[in-house]
């Protein structure tokens, strides 16, 4: 790691196989996965919206992780959205390999299974995406697994009409690396959407549908 100081602030050129926790904390979510009956979760602090029409979700996860051969050999994968009170648990699955252990058995998890995908949903999540496997693409040491939303399963009471999560209800994970984690506080929490915008509404470009 080579160090260069500009006035105050530290300047680092990235090395390869370093790790840089620079752009955490990330929410942090659980990917279910089953495959010739076999199931397994995975806690992933890399994962992201892609698009709206359609609604598309994708995950990376390493190379070497036994959760990569699964979903790779899987049709579907679920995502799961844990609050913070279950860090404990999603810790511990972080910190095993389904390749070694039954997870399920081990850490004695309830689940069910999803409604439009052979895939289980994690019964404790306030939030789950039932998604279908449409692509991946390999980025250095991860692959991007990408997956179109069929359903949203969530627990009443935790999102307003918006779809906004309501943080009075439900505190989310959200990983600061090294084992490190934290949640949000609510009362940081302020809206801004009274407020004018400074661009004209755009116009929305005709998409069509995916299959």
């Amino acid at each position: 790691m080579t160090l260069y100081r500009r006035s105050s602030r530290i300047v680092i050129t990235p090395k390869l196989w370093s790790k840089y926790f620079f752009y955490y904390p990330q929410l942090l979510v659980v990917i279910g996965l089953k495959h010739k009956g076999k199931v397994n979760f995975m806690p992933v602090a890399w994962s992201t919206a892609l698009s709206y029409a359609p609604f598309i979700y994708g995950v990376a996860i390493g190379n070497d992780r036994h959760s990569h051969k699964m979903i790779s050999r899987s049709k579907s994968f679920t995502v799961n959205f844990v609050s913070y009170s279950h860090v404990h648990l999603v810790r511990s699955l972080g910190r095993s390999t389904g390749a070694e252990i039954d997870k399920v058995k081990k850490f004695r998890i309830k689940y069910s299974n999803a409604q439009k995908v052979d895939s289980p949903i994690l019964n404790l999540s306030y939030c789950t995406f039932e998604c279908i496997k449409t692509g991946k693409y390999m980025f250095g040491d991860h692959t991007f697994f990408i997956g179109k939303v069929a359903l949203i399963d969530f627990d009443a009471g935790v999102f307003d009409n918006a779809g906004l999560i309501n943080t009075a209800k439900v505190a989310p994970l959200l990983y600061c690396g090294i084992d490190d984690y934290i949640t949000t506080n609510n009362k940081t929490r302020i809206s801004m959407k009274n407020l004018p915008f400074y661009y004209k509404e755009r116009k929305r470009v005709k998409i069509e549908e995916q299959k």
